[in-house]
């Protein structure tokens, strides 16, 4: 490289996860508190490129309209066309000749439409990126990353760059892209790896195409653009050839097979003929006559007519078809193999349960859209009528750093009920409450302008819990969330809905006991409790680490 780095880049790539920090830094020449200079950053900017995933050259528009004639029906029914026009049916070739006109725009508008719906869902998935360069934070495009940068890392960010921790604070990071798990990895700077440990295991590291759910955290930029993981994946992608599709081989089997019929039967009449003692010109021009009629023109329009009627399925479900055939093949699929069950999956979470003041609500609705209900032994119950259950979704809303949005735009007031296709910014567990809370009409944002947050304390392995204080009348209350073996020892009450109770030890087995039956069924289960406090008392609280003494579990 121009500057001595790259060569020992390249040798610690496949190492970086097993290195000290120290290491990593002297390694790209960084400082960890600094960070590049200008001077540096357009050295390595020129030696390793911008942080892009390098793209096949794009097929000229000119060539994809030539590449929708290459079909084998499609050539016989041209060859068709001309020997219509030499015999003089003028009619036939024309009619012929449109069909494989309309065929191919067809086929070409709609391989130019997905196209340009890529480019513009790449166009707004470029992401920018926090970084410390010359002593300042700055945000800067994601595409100028360069190595050896610090780049910061906070709650709903997206990451575009392999990195090397060097700062970590309740960091979390979901990983299901690289890695197929659908729960967050926890990240931990001191941590090494051995050198052949794999992607999964690496709590050092830190990866392009991910997002922090949780915690925030600095990393040293080690790879960019197709050194980075998903670079290497993308190369891969771009190494696979191209195979027909399912229909594409069958028409291809059914076009030749009818042509050699044709041809046949053809021939066969013709030979007749001259033994018969017809003139042999004559005849010829009737196999010819017989051979273009018996080829079927109408059969690519009805192809492509039925491929689009099901791409237009395709677009109602919000998924982009760049060729028609695709959409066949999709119908095809019988199995499909996976080594991972996140690798499949929308990692996205739902709150199907909520136990509380001895009753078992269930929710309705999947992922995280807001729409759906709660229903107690089977009939339809309004969340505000019962005083536990909305307790319970209140604290999940308010011990809670994730952010709803709809197209990454968050939406407030009374449209927000009539809106579909949510996602989450944040961890997914929270994202699943907030969904949960906001079936029941409860959204954070509103409660936070009556009613301000004092303090947090962030989920942290040692506590497993996180905990938040929120002003209420002219005191204090503490929510907090998290595994109910962290919070069981902390409860001495209850609320069963009216009032708050003792936690007797029978009430405490019975709790435990359907946190099993939950956990059995395959779900993940949370605990959540609160804590009125009065203002006086705050920094006692503080001393006594958040402990809390009202118990509620969902």
């Amino acid at each position: 490289g121009t500057n001595g780095i790259g060569e020992v880049a390249f040798v610690s790539n496949q190492l970086r996860h097993a290195l000290r920090v120290d290491n990593i830094a002297a390694l790209w020449q960084t400082n960890l508190s600094e960070g590049l200079n200008p001077g540096e950053i357009k050295k390595r900017l020129n030696e390793f490129g911008f942080n892009e995933l390098r793209e096949k050259p794009k097929t000229p528009l000119w060539k994809r309209f030539i590449g929708q004639f290459q079909d084998f029906m499609v050539l016989v029914l041209l060859v068709a066309t001309l020997i219509s026009a030499v015999l003089g049916e003028f009619a036939d070739a024309a009619t012929i000749l449109i069909i494989v006109l309309i065929n191919a725009v067809l086929g070409f508008a709609q391989e130019y439409k997905a196209e340009q719906s890529l480019n513009a869902l790449k166009r707004l998935s470029a992401p920018n990126a926090k970084v410390v360069r010359n002593g300042t934070t700055r945000q800067i495009p994601a595409r100028e990353l360069v190595p050896g940068d610090i780049l910061v890392l906070e709650p709903g960010d997206k990451l575009a760059a392999d990195g090397r921790l060097v700062e970590a604070t309740g960091l979390e990071i979901e990983e299901a892209a690289l890695t197929g798990e659908s729960v967050p990895a926890d990240k931990s700077v001191a941590k090494l790896c051995s050198e052949k440990c794999s992607l999964a295991d690496r709590k050092n590291m830190v990866y392009a195409g991910t997002s922090v759910t949780r915690g925030r955290g600095k990393a040293i930029i080690c790879a960019t653009g197709m050194r980075t993981e998903i670079g290497y994946i993308a190369g891969m992608l771009q190494a696979v050839q191209e195979q027909a599709t399912p229909l594409e081989k069958r028409l291809d089997y059914l076009g030749k097979r009818m042509v050699w019929i044709c041809l046949l039967i053809c021939a066969m009449v013709v030979c007749t003929g001259v033994v018969r003692g017809e003139p042999v010109m004559l005849m010829c021009m009737s196999g010819i006559s017989l051979a273009v009629a018996s080829i079927p023109e109408g059969l690519p329009a009805i192809v492509t007519v039925a491929l689009a009627l099901g791409m237009q399925r395709m677009i109602k479900r919000n998924a982009i078809v760049r060729k028609f055939p695709a959409v066949e093949t999709l119908g095809c699929t019988t199995v499909i193999c996976s080594d991972k069950t996140g690798t499949l999956t929308q990692n996205a979470m739902t709150v199907q349960k909520i136990y509380t003041a001895g009753k078992i609500y269930e929710v309705t609705g999947s992922g995280y859209e807001i729409r759906g209900n709660f229903f107690l032994k089977k009939q339809e119950i309004r969340a505000s009528a019962e005083k536990s259950l909305y307790q319970c979704l209140t604290i999940g809303a308010l011990c809670n750093n994730s952010l709803l949005k709809k197209n990454n735009i968050t939406i407030s007031g009374i449209w927000r009920r009539n809106q579909a296709d949510w996602n989450v910014a944040g961890d997914p567990t929270e994202g699943a409450l907030l969904a949960a809370a906001a079936k029941a009409n409860i959204w954070r944002e509103e409660i936070e302008k009556r009613r301000k947050r004092l303090a947090e304390v962030p989920f942290d392995a040692e506590r497993r819990r996180m905990s938040v204080v929120y002003e209420r009348d002219n005191n204090a209350v503490l929510y907090t969330k998290g595994a109910l073996e962290a919070l069981a020892g902390l409860c001495k009450y209850y609320f069963d809905g009216t009032a708050e109770k003792l936690l007797t030890d029978e009430i405490m087995q019975e709790i435990s006991a359907m946190n099993d039956k939950m956990a059995s069924g395959a779900l993940r289960v949370l605990a959540v409790a609160y804590r009125n406090i009065a203002a006086n008392k705050l920094i006692q609280l503080w001393v006594k680490r958040l402990n809390v003494n009202r118990f509620l579990p969902v």
